[in-house]
């Protein structure tokens, strides 16, 4: 039975674990890197996290920028950063022994086989998007929230229903498994392996065609439009369905059964649209909040590109799958933000899997507790040399060429 849990992050999706865990009677620990520790600092000077929305109260987590605390608090820990965060907790993370622990990335965008090379946990889980929509709310500014008193707090406005995630090993204790889905607000769909959780994160098929069809808009704008309801027209939901095609028939290769972007959508949210189009209006969730960019140098390009489509265009090479509509995004994004994505994003080199053919890929993501010694030495010893090249997080601002990547197309 679980009964604490370390949250690594305090941001969007931390603040609204620890809130939801609190209020279930679960003890919570929020942790921030000390370069990253400002949402930690307002909820120790307020002295409490107050919750809005789906979770109401006020609750009082421990909080430290300490990793060693963070583990010695519970052998439970949810990774709660933004993919571009990834690095520097697992930095974090290797100067300690976490054999005894389970550690679940929320999201992972393959985070499980960047970190499998780096620190040898219990387990290792991953799922493909926050369970929670919520947004870190400022009650300091009084004259904004009419409120008597200051206060630091979240605003939960809703969470997924399902949630797709993987774990490595595949052979998951079972007593652990119904003690991790304890911990979520909706039921755990429990995918074949942890790739076949990274291809279930719709951010890569709903935010960045999105945001570069806008691309005009947001930035006159600055964000000041309904992102889902006014951006996602018909037009650009044909080409969204597109890329969600080329992920279905990239992810079938691996052994991935996943289903539709509608199809889990509606299932996320308890929903029964028939067309992306009609979700992004009817969905009230989405389409009554801007949840708009202000930039182009917005999450939903600078970490669904890099941590999400480039990895499943890499992947869909591996499998002899071309992917136009995916890479002429990835292209699009690259010129606009001039930044390599390819390049400088999880591609198979990052991943340690370049030279690897699809089949040893199954085979390592596959491995139950029995085989994973095996496959690490090898995926360690294939992949040393080319993790020692490998920049550790993305750098923007390179100049990209694009000369023979537009003859390709």
């Amino acid at each position: 039975m679980i009964t604490s849990v370390s949250i690594v992050g305090a941001g969007n999706c931390g603040c609204a674990f620890a809130a939801d865990l609190e209020n279930r009677g679960i003890r919570v620990l929020l942790y921030a890197h000390p370069d990253h520790s400002t949402n930690v600092d307002m909820i120790r000077e307020s002295g409490f996290l107050e919750s809005i929305g789906k979770v109401k109260g006020r609750f009082y987590p421990a909080v430290s920028t300490d990793m060693g605390e963070a583990l010695r608090f519970s052998k439970l820990i949810i990774i709660a950063v933004p993919s571009y965060g990834q690095d520097n907790i697992l930095s974090e993370l290797e100067k300690f022994d976490v054999s005894n622990h389970t550690i679940i990335a929320a999201s992972g965008n393959f985070f499980t086989l960047v970190a499998c090379k780096r620190i040898r946990a219990r387990y290792l889980l991953e799922t493909s998007a926050s369970p929670y929509g919520s947004r870190i709310v400022d009650g300091r500014r009084r004259e904004q929230q009419q409120l008597a008193e200051s206060w630091y707090g979240i605003n939960v406005f809703g969470f997924k229903t399902v949630m797709p995630i993987g774990s490595l090993p595949t052979n998951l204790d079972a007593n652990l498994r119904k003690d991790v889905s304890t911990i979520f607000p909706g039921s755990l769909q429990w995918c074949s392996n942890v790739i076949e959780a990274a291809f279930y994160n719709f951010n890569g098929v709903l935010h960045p065609i999105t945001a570069v069809m806008n691309a005009g808009w947001i930035e006159h704008t600055k964000g000041d439009f309904y992102f889902y309801q006014e951006g996602m027209t018909p037009s650009v939901t044909k080409i969204m369905e597109e890329i969600d095609n080329e992920r279905v028939a990239i992810a079938n290769e691996y052994g991935a059964p996943v289903t539709s972007c509608l199809k889990q959508m509606n299932a996320y949210y308890g929903l029964n649209h028939e067309s992306l189009s009609d979700f992004a209006k009817g969905s009230t969730l989405h389409s009554t909040m801007k949840l708009c960019p202000t930039s182009m140098q917005h999450r939903y390009l600078v970490e669904d590109l890099p941590y999400v489509l480039v990895p499943w265009y890499e992947l869909g090479l591996k499998a002899g799958k071309q992917s136009p509509f995916i890479r002429s995004l990835i292209l699009w994004s690259s010129m606009i933000n001039n930044t390599d994505y390819l390049a400088l994003g999880r591609n198979l080199e990052a991943l340690g899997l370049a030279s690897w053919s699809l089949e040893e890929i199954v085979d390592m993501v596959t491995a139950t507790s029995d085989t994973l010694a095996t496959e690490l030495l090898r995926y360690t010893e294939q992949g040393q040399t080319v993790t020692q090249d490998k920049p550790s997080s993305i750098e923007y601002g390179s100049k990209y060429n694009f000369g023979a990547d537009r003859a390709k197309l």
